[in-house]
């Protein structure tokens, strides 16, 4: 070719741009980005509306419908999920899979708008609505400030204090504080003392709000200048808000801290809470900028944290949570590891067929394909992390296969006669276009994941652009660095051409096996068809796994309390678990978090609440070993001590966790006809032995005091339900009656009413109420009848339909998808009334979309594959060849899973499309050279007979470099069913082609061997 003839003429030249490639790939490792895992957008934004004081059924109805009405006209939205609570709205909206990544920022700005849009369409009392659309943001390095004697606002300060410092670490994108307090100022009344000044809650709020309300008081104009007016009054200090003066009826001014006891607290109850070894404390995780290393990041971070440390009070501590720079530098130094291993496999391979000067030349071109592939992916911003770094091995012993092929060709030209220059010429013109053709058809095999739309091929692109480049660098090193290298470094053989180089021992034994093979090729056929039914049989016993866990010391303990429980009461049976979980010795570490899961620290952290029943405890050993040694004991421990609890073990996977791996989710419009569905399928559930936790997704009922209240009454004391409201609320949790300013924070000033003084808050009816005169007015003047009802405390919708969910989880030793298959059926028989939906949510849904996404391109990656092939050999006859043999590797795949007890999962399809590649790119050099063989006059026998032997060792070759160099990957957590799939797949596929192509060659061409064969 051209090219090869420009290399040879031009050697500095080549030379040079070979040390180019050198230098820049290894100046790319360094400076490129490295992260833990490849990053996928995660396609969600949270609306979040509060409504206090409403009811779960008025969230839906009052804020949730609306808010659903206006956001389901995005054309984007793929489907919209709420979660309706007393006093909350929380909508997630979730976008289509096909949406690119680049067009996310401008979708949320215009679901801004339409939220935005519908805002005066709420009712009276509901807050503003805030659309979250950084919910998918990962903060990587999270660290822990803790220390016991220390008070939430020492805390508070403290993590201040160091966030502002993080914030000038290079490539920190941000930093978020979690588990922190609301600050308030708190005003605890005394109802006698309220009396005895005659001032009610009424005025008090009124009078206070005017006070410090934010006012426009005009300017004063002189013959020059517009001189602003600023008057000062409103509160500056809490010293401030106790000597406020109150008006009172008799024209006197009251001093607030006569009637009330003024102090700076947190707002209670407690939203959230962090804890580190069970003292309380601060979360602060902090996010890298896009692009960045978060290797060099973390690096940097850890060091100023240690600066910090130092200048922290006796009893402080900062504890790493998760370090994804220490996570990808160990993936990183594990990649150098298996680089280096691979590399010395596959010139072992070579050196021990070929050669040591020849295995070395072609290994040299290994190191070039590889280093060049770093170039490239640092210019086009691709980081270094798990997908990535999976690719480069993957494609590590398809890399020399080009290489092997042209190297081989030009030793056998060298040994039948040929000068150097004249092999060199031959091989590469003979090679080039079919290599490229095999090249371009290995990329297409793994196009469907590039494009498919679900995250999973979001996550999977850097693999298939990476194997797109290093494999099409490798064909360009094949025809130009190989032939460089050979020419220089070659020896002409003595001897040359005067015998045939496919003569010995082990070439003849070939040959009667070929003859042989042919002449029963259809049992041979019939052969290949028993054993792929036999493999099809097989993939029974192989697991499902849709994406497995990660190897990581690290899992995490969710637990949710019955609906109704207080927070307090959460904190402490959170510490319980705790005092559980430190008695294992091979505890480093418990981090609990109260109220809601952390900020997502690393890419498939799953986010649950706020919700007040509901803890997490992040539990880190020394070892994975000791994980999977502890977790099932730990479940079945929790679920013993906390029968009425909720509890799920997660390990640290690729995918986000659900709150129930199995849910079959009904959809209709009346609650209790789904609790009823719900019901049966969970009683099906519980039938099963290897079900666990059957539940309700909306849990338990829970008990609601209704006071009944009477308008007549009310009047004859002048008084009102807002104020009987404002009432009850000061003796509970308190109200919120303005806002105290303090610089750059806006503080709720909240209003609570001693209870000390009242004798019977245990009887309801009997809470005071402070009328208009400021005289005590018992509720039960006030109200007809006092009541309990029972209510759902949650309303989920899908699609602005109420859904509910029956939930459970696989057992210890069963699979997801083993005991979903076992309860399908049985579910999917149940009569729904009319208007009744159902369908399986949850783990189920995703695999589907997953799958359906990778299979929608699939059509479209065969097309062009069989337009290539037809394109390479001019016939149909052998495409079909090729085509048929693909089946046939399930054979390889199904043997390898058993034998390795690797599960069968997305991780395993992807290694079988890259097989099916490392196959066809096979198959096409030795069908090439059939036809080469028959260009010279040969009939068919001796062309395939003539073509396999030659091709032999090249395919033998390629194939044992590729299998070597996948080996380190047999062990990894993520990608080791992908490497046993093709390790085992490829064996197989070897011998398929060595003996199943000439078998298939022969009956479709006809061939009979005779005594002249």
């Amino acid at each position: 070719m051209r090219i090869t003839e420009i290399t040879l003429k031009n050697k500095a030249l080549s030379h040079f741009i070979l040390l180019m490639v050198l230098m820049g790939g290894l100046y790319s490792y360094f400076k490129m980005g490295k992260l833990e895992d490849a990053p996928f957008t995660i396609k969600q934004a949270l609306v979040i509306t509060q409504y206090p004081g409403a009811s779960p059924e008025e969230v839906e109805e009052q804020v949730s419908d609306i808010l659903e009405e206006a956001i389901q006209s995005l054309d984007e939205l793929d489907f919209i999920l709420s979660d309706n609570r007393a006093g909350l709205s929380k909508i997630t909206v979730n976008i289509r899979k096909e949406t690119g990544p680049d067009d996310m920022q401008q979708l949320w700005d215009k679901l801004r708008r339409k939220v935005n849009d519908v805002q005066d369409k709420l009712p009276d009392g509901a807050q503003s609505s805030i659309v979250r659309d950084d919910f998918g943001d990962v903060l990587g390095v999270f660290y822990g400030l803790s220390g016991d004697g220390f008070t939430s606002r020492e805390l508070d300060d403290y993590s201040r204090k160091i966030k502002n410092r993080l914030l000038q670490v290079p490539d920190v994108a941000k930093v978020e504080r979690f588990g922190l307090g609301v600050p308030t100022i708190e005003v605890e009344l005394s109802p006698g003392k309220m009396g005895e000044a005659g001032i009610n809650i009424s005025q008090l709020v009124a009078v206070f709000n005017a006070q410090n309300k934010v006012v426009n008081a005009g300017n004063i104009i002189t013959e020059t200048n517009r001189i602003r007016i600023e008057p000062s009054g409103w509160f500056s200090s809490v010293a401030a808000i106790e000597n406020f003066l109150i008006p009172a009826p008799n024209g006197e001014h009251v001093p607030l801290k006569e009637m009330a006891t003024v102090r700076e607290s947190y707002l209670t109850p407690y939203a959230t809470k962090f804890k580190v070894n069970g003292h309380p404390g601060v979360g602060i995780a902090v996010s890298t900028v896009q692009g960045g290393n978060v290797v060099d990041m973390a690096e940097e971070v850890k060091r100023v944290l240690g600066q910090v440390q130092e200048t922290l009070p006796l009893g402080l501590e900062l504890h790493n949570v998760y370090d994804q720079g220490a996570e990808s530098s160990k993936a990183n130094q594990g990649f150098i590891n298996n680089l280096i291993l691979s590399i010395a496999t596959v010139v072992g391979i070579l050196l021990l067929f070929i050669g040591f000067r020849t295995g070395m030349l072609i290994g040299s071109g290994l190191v070039f394909a590889i280093l060049g592939t770093l170039l490239v992916m640092f210019s086009q911003g691709i980081a270094l992390q798990r997908s990535s770094l999976a690719a480069i091995i993957i494609a590590m012993g398809m890399l020399v296969d080009n290489a092997i092929v042209v190297a081989d060709a030009i030793i056998v030209n060298m040994q039948v006669g040929m000068t150097r220059r004249e092999a060199i010429n031959k091989a590469v013109k003979v090679s080039a276009m079919p290599l490229l053709g095999a090249t371009f058809i290995a990329v297409l095999t793994f196009m469907p994941i590039y494009l498919s739309p679900h995250s999973t091929g979001e996550y999977f692109a850097s693999l298939f652009a990476v194997i797109a480049v290093s494999l099409f660098l490798s064909w360009i090193f094949a025809i130009t660095q190989t032939p460089l290298y050979c020419d220089q470094f070659l020896k002409q053989s003595k001897g040359a051409g005067q015998a045939d180089p496919f003569q010995g021992k082990m070439y003849d034994r070939f040959r009667r096996i070929l003859s042989l093979i042919i002449r029963y090729k259809w049992a041979m056929a019939a052969t290949l068809v028993i054993l792929l039914m036999g493999a099809v049989w097989g993939f029974k016993y192989i697991p499902r796994v849709f994406m497995p866990d990660l190897e990581k010391p690290l899992f995490v303990v969710d637990m949710w309390m019955p609906e109704g429980t207080k927070i307090e009461q959460t904190e402490a049976v959170m510490e319980e678990v705790h005092d559980y979980l430190q008695e294992y010795d091979e505890v480093v570490q418990l981090t609990t978090s109260i109220g809601q899961s952390p900020p997502r620290y690393y890419l498939a952290n799953s986010s649950f609440g706020p919700q007040p029943n509901y803890g997490q405890t992040i539990v880190q050993t020394h070892s994975f070993e000791e994980v999977l040694a502890m977790k099932d004991a730990v479940n079945t421990a929790l679920q013993s001590r906390f029968p009425s609890a909720s509890v799920k073990i997660n390990l640290f996977a690729t995918m986000p966790a659900y709150e129930a791996d199995i849910e079959a989710r009904f959809c209709g419009p009346d609650a209790n006809v789904l609790d009823s569905l719900v019901s049966v399928a969970k009683g099906i559930m519980n039938k099963n032995p290897k079900v666990m936790m059957p539940r309700n997704e909306w849990r338990n009922r829970v008990m609601v005091w209704v006071p009944e209240f009477d308008q007549n009454k009310a009047r004859r004391v002048n008084t009102n339900r807002g104020q009987i409201a404002q009432t009850l609320a000061a003796y509970s949790d308190g109200a919120a009656i303005g806002v105290y300013r303090e610089r750059d924070k806006q503080i709720p000033v909240m209003l609570k009413i001693d209870t000390d003084e009242v004798s019977n808050m245990d009887e309801l009816e009997n809470v005071p109420v402070l009328g208009a005169n400021a005289q005590s007015i018992p509720l039960s003047r006030l109200t007809r009848n006092q009541g309990i009802k029972w209510e759902y405390p949650m309303i989920k919708r899908y699609n602005r339909e109420r859904s509910m969910a029956a939930q459970c989880d696989a057992a210890p030793g069963y699979t997801n998808s083993e005991v979903l298959k076992e309860l399908r059926s049985e579910i999917e028989q149940m009569e729904l009334p009319e208007g009744y939906t159902m369908f399986w949510d949850a783990e189920f849904k995703t695999q589907k979309e997953a799958m359906e996404a990778l299979t929608r391109f699939m059509p479209l990656a065969i097309i062009l594959l069989v337009i290539v092939l037809i394109a390479l050999f001019g016939n149909y006859w052998q495409p079909t060849i090729v085509m048929l043999i693909l089946p046939l590797s399930l054979i390889g795949v199904s043997f390898g899973l058993l034998i390795t007890g690797k599960e069968f999962g997305f991780n395993s399809i992807i290694g079988w499309l890259g097989l099916l590649g490392m196959i066809i790119k096979n198959i096409i050099v030795l069908l090439d050279e059939v036809n080469i063989q028959l260009g010279s006059g040969q009939g068919h026998y001796q062309a395939i007979v003539s073509a396999t032997v030659s091709r032999s060792r090249p395919v033998v070759m390629a194939a044992a470099t590729t299998i070597c160099g996948m080996l380190p990957l047999l062990f990894d957590s993520v990608f080791g069913s992908m490497a046993a799939t093709i390790i085992f797949g490829l064996t197989f596929a070897t011998v398929l082609t060595l003996l199943a192509v000439p078998a298939l060659y022969s009956i479709f061409y006809g061939i009979i061997p005779n005594e002249n064969n």
